[in-house]
């Protein structure tokens, strides 16, 4: 390999994909608010996308929770 070649761009490992998994389900609005930091620092195309879905993913979660919270209210009234 070229020493002056630039490494191919890998993405998150798995690790770090599982935290995030975990961070968005537990903390769904402090892990948007970190991927949408993160993700308006990096320069690699492929973590840059890989933080877009993440942050996605948190958005969705919150929403999916709010519906739940606002069915329950509904029956129980």
């Amino acid at each position: 390999m070229d020493a002056g070649a630039a490494a191919p761009d890998t993405g998150y490992n798995g690790a770090a994909i599982a935290g995030a998994v975990l961070a968005t389900v537990c903390f769904p609005l402090i892990a948007l608010i970190a991927a949408l930091i993160l993700q308006g620092n990096e320069s690699d195309p492929r973590k840059k996308a890989q933080l877009r879905t993440w942050a996605w993913a948190s958005g969705g979660w919150l929403v999916f929770g709010a519906v739940i919270m606002v069915v329950l209210a509904s029956v129980t009234l």
